[in-house]
């Protein structure tokens, strides 16, 4: 596993930057519920980033369901 995704992640920092990266302005009452749904985020993604794949795969080009 990558060991960057063990280490904790600042979820309010990581917030912060996701905001001004993207010009969008979170007002103070709801940030602590920004960072809380982040959270969920992050640990429904969890077992998906964690996936290990082989070096040999490669994206698809286009997504087709």
């Amino acid at each position: 596993m990558d060991e960057n995704l063990s280490k904790p992640v600042d979820l309010a920092a990581y917030v912060e930057a996701m905001a001004t990266a993207l010009e969008l302005t979170i007002p103070e009452e709801i940030k602590p519920g920004v960072v809380a749904n982040v959270g969920h985020i992050f640990a429904i993604a969890q077992p998906v980033i964690s996936f290990p794949l082989p070096d040999t795969v490669e994206s698809a080009a286009t997504f087709e369901p």
